[in-house]
């Protein structure tokens, strides 16, 4: 900058010479003069202000020392160390909770959506289950071609009721009108159950009555699975037990009049006699499992697998 008014200066200095030169010649009044005091004193200035060698740059480096000096970290104290390290460690401490807080508000949301995707899906099914029962229950009066149904493959429990004097005949059809088992044949009033097994298939019931009948079906497994051991009913039954497999003895009473037939599976025939009864027999088990067992009795009956 002080060389700069120097140059100035010294250009102006120039330029007043050459005004007060042609005033002389020209013979008039030019503001040479003026310029000339302006430019002398702008030269002075800047003559003053200009740095002797070595002075600028001594300075400079003097900044720069000073910038490193300020710039140049700061050796810590045992004490700054100990408050840095403690304030890291509590910075990480918060955030591994944070991260906590949020996994465990995740495993919530997700434990929250599963648990809502199960109840739906249990619901539904239960729905389903409640509709495919429902299609499954068939009532009327008289003698009646039913509806049809579909069946699974796997067994079938009937429940059945009949009000009337006469025969009451439940004929189980195929889709081609095929006569599949007779699962009722009474007469008079009934009220029992009855099992057998199907494949998949098409099916309606041909029914004999003298008066208001239901029939109730299910493929499902009951809730009440007995132990192995003693159980006791009264008239058709259907029984499931659960049997460990081995060489069984198998025992048997009856006090009815008429039939009584003990099926096992709807294959093994473990009993057939008629009126009273009492009676064991040994029976070979393959597997433990659950066994359905379909009782033909008109009377109080007790089995006993031990």
């Amino acid at each position: 900058m002080s060389l700069l008014l120097a140059f100035l200066g010294f250009l102006g200095f120039i330029v007043g010479l050459v005004l007060i030169v042609i005033g002389l010649i020209k013979k008039k009044k030019m503001k040479g003069g003026l310029v000339l005091g302006i430019s002398v004193v702008i030269f002075i200035v800047g003559f003053i202000l200009t740095p002797v060698d070595g002075t600028e740059s001594g300075k400079q480096a003097d900044t720069h020392e000073k910038v490193e000096t300020v710039t140049k970290p700061k050796e810590e104290t045992p004490e700054e160390k100990a408050a840095r390290e403690a304030k890291e460690a509590e910075e990480k401490e918060l955030a591994e909770q944070k991260a906590k807080e949020e996994a465990e508000v995740r495993a919530k949301a997700e434990a929250e959506a599963k648990a809502k995707a199960e109840a739906e899906a249990k619901a539904k099914a239960e729905a389903e289950r409640i509709a495919k029962l429902e299609a499954l229950k068939i009532n009327g009066s008289g003698d009646t071609a039913t509806k049809k149904f579909k069946l699974e493959k796997g067994f079938v429990i009937v429940d059945a009721t009949h009000q009337g004097s006469s025969n009451f005949a439940v004929k189980l059809l195929d889709a081609n009108a095929n006569m599949i088992k007779l699962v009722v044949n009474e007469i008079g009033n009934y009220t029992g159950k009855k099992i057998y097994a199907v494949p998949t298939g098409e099916y309606q019931y041909e029914v004999t009555a003298s008066g208001p009948w239901t029939i109730n079906m299910s493929q499902e497994i009951p809730a009440e699975v007995a132990p192995e051991g003693k159980v006791t009913g009264t008239g058709d039954s259907v029984v499931f037990m659960n049997i460990s497999k081995g060489a069984k003895t198998v025992a048997f009473t009856h006090d009815g009049s008429r039939n009584f037939v003990v099926k096992a599976n709807d294959s093994v025939l473990l009993a057939n006699e008629i009126g009273t009864y009492s009676g064991s027999k040994v029976q070979k088990v393959e597997d433990t499992s659950i066994y359905y067992f379909d009782i033909t009795a008109d009377g109080n009956w007790s089995m006993t697998f031990e």
